[in-house]
């Protein structure tokens, strides 16, 4: 590579790790300009763009590097992680037959290890066939009232015409989940499963598959993609309201979504341009704070806890009861008192595993004029955080901000805009 190709490129790899990505995008763009054709350059911008949430040019970066990598590591299983990221394009454009297809090319001739998750997902993208995914029928607007707002909003659901369902907002998950027994109930077909990671960094076997339409309000969202578990775990977190699923973030990011806590109301709009003009109008008593979707489906933004400087948080509505977590080593940086002699036991998708509860001083999400600040806010510390959390992602996240910080505001997640509008 060129000298100074080789120190932009190394420029921006700081850059990126530190979550600085328009910078890192900038330093990936000057060795871009001097090595054209470099596919390592070309993957890394690719990445940008999909965090960005531009998954066209997300996809033209990643297919030019693909016609780039050298023919000696442009083969399975050395192509398989760029095709990967290809595929994730396709994901945010729901074209699940191309993923199906590039998801059976990235997991080669033996789908074991780490190519059995890519053989699970290419199957359920295939249960989708020529169906249009994430099919929304209905008015320009509709509004759920809570069951319950704390300690995590819960609303009424129908999976595949059935009765009532109570469902958790959760925008740390990818794809809805359904109960195992309700999926078996209404039908739902399955094409395998993954290994999936929850609360206290615990494990739990995850089905893959498809519903014919799950019901919001006056939305009718038809073939759309499930998660399986068994969630009557989550009945105990939630004063024994009965848990048959969960909504997360691949189907809300469809919509122009408003979680508004105080009135208890989830409120989703098509996220057309009236209603994204209508949003603008109300930024003079709101704030508009960026966020980046980082792989399938990890909001993440700028904040602070306590006194340290900026870092990434992974907005992350589903910690029950609780505003945010951290990694212990952010926590003892920040100051946060832990006293394990009062570990509880807590429930997560994965089982029980310990926590303490904390008090961070003052949380903020956003910056400068768009910052909002909270103080006082109860959070949870384990010994064993999710696993997002730290470097995991290549870039590093310093903590989760959760239910307990939004709880006095509206929140709306605007994904074409690429930013969170709290009221």
């Amino acid at each position: 590579m060129d000298p100074a190709a080789r120190t932009q490129l190394d420029v921006g790899d700081t850059l990126y790790q530190e979550g600085r990505f328009d910078e890192a995008e900038a330093a990936y763009l000057s060795a871009l300009e001097l090595e054209a054709e470099n596919a390592i350059i070309l993957e890394k911008l690719g990445l940008i763009a999909l965090w960005r949430n531009d998954s066209e040019e997300a996809e033209s970066y990643f297919v030019d590097a693909l016609s780039h990598t050298p023919w000696y590591r442009n083969f399975w299983p050395l192509n398989t992680n760029l095709k990967y990221h290809l595929g994730k394009t396709y994901l945010r454009q729901d074209r699940f037959a191309d993923l199906a297809q590039l998801f059976d090319e990235a997991r080669g001739p033996v789908a074991l290890g780490p190519f059995r998750d890519l053989d699970a997902f290419g199957k359920q993208m295939a249960l989708f066939e020529n169906e249009s995914p994430y099919a929304i029928e209905g008015p320009d607007e509709a509004r759920i009232d809570f069951v319950t707002t704390d300690p995590l909003p819960v609303i009424e659901v129908s999976i595949n015409g059935s009765g009532p369902q109570n469902f958790i907002l959760d925008t740390g998950g990818m794809e809805v989940i359904l109960d195992d027994d309700l999926a078996e109930q209404v039908g739902a077909q399955i094409a395998g499963s993954i290994t999936g990671s929850y609360g206290g960094g615990k494990k739990a076997e995850t089905g893959l598959g498809r519903i014919d339409s799950i019901a919001l309000g006056d939305f009718v969202v038809r073939n759309v993609p499930i998660h399986i578990l068994d969630t009557d775990t989550f009945s105990s977190e939630m004063d024994g309201l009965k848990i048959k699923g969960v909504i997360s973030t691949r189907l809300l990011m469809h919509f122009l979504t408003t979680i508004d806590y105080p009135n208890g109301v989830l409120i989703l709009q098509r996220p057309s341009s009236e209603n994204l003009h209508s949003l603008d109008s109300q930024l003079i008593t709101a704030k508009a704070i960026p966020f980046w979707l980082v792989e399938t489906h990890y909001i993440v933004a700028w904040g602070t806890v306590n006194n340290l400087d900026p870092k990434l948080f992974f907005v992350d509505t589903g910690l029950a009861g609780a505003g945010f977590t951290a990694p212990v080593s952010i926590l003892e940086e920040a100051g946060v008192s832990v006293d394990w002699t009062q570990a509880q036991d807590a429930i997560g998708g994965g089982g029980v595993y310990q926590e303490v509860d904390i008090v961070i001083d003052r949380l903020t999400l956003g910056t400068g004029e768009n910052e909002v600040a909270e103080s006082h806010v109860p959070g949870k510390a384990s010994e064993h955080p999710p696993s997002v959390l730290g470097d995991t992602l290549g870039f590093h996240l310093g903590g989760l901000i959760s239910h307990q910080f939004f709880r006095d505001h509206a929140l709306t997640f605007d994904f074409t805009r690429m930013r969170l509008v709290m009221r």
